[in-house]
């Protein structure tokens, strides 16, 4: 885990994301973000003990390089939102209700996108 064992946000990724989704949330943390970040190593089996990291966080999303509907879109629920293949999975196993932010983007994700990605889903407030 990178940054605290609980705050606000966490972020979740895996494969080719973890520089830039651990640059980005070191920068948000410069900020004042409660945010940490969770590097999974393997899919199947998943990690133990992830319902329980989970849960001492507001909220915890995906970062991947995968295609979900925004939250905002028109004809857009919650309930017909399609998202990325890692939120389902972790959503699946955990019971916790993760997010994710998507890109396609052609190429690497870069910390500057996933840095604003996390203010704007990091809690305000008080509320996830």
């Amino acid at each position: 885990m990178n940054g605290d064992a609980s705050g606000d946000l966490l972020v979740v990724g895996w494969g080719s994301t973890l520089g830039a989704i651990e640059e980005a949330v070191e920068r948000a943390r410069a900020e004042g973000v409660a945010v940490s970040s969770l590097h999974l190593r393997f899919l199947s089996p998943l990690e133990p003990g992830l319902r329980e990291i989970f849960h001492r966080f507001k909220k915890v999303i995906t970062v991947e390089i995968n295609y979900s509907d925004d939250p905002g879109a028109p004809f857009i629920t919650d309930e017909n939102r399609r998202r990325g293949q890692l939120s389902w999975l972790l959503r699946a196993h955990t019971l916790v209700d993760v997010d994710c932010w998507t890109r396609v983007p052609g190429e690497p994700l870069r910390p500057g996108q996933i840095l604003q990605a996390i203010r704007d889903h990091a809690p305000r407030g008080g509320q996830a």
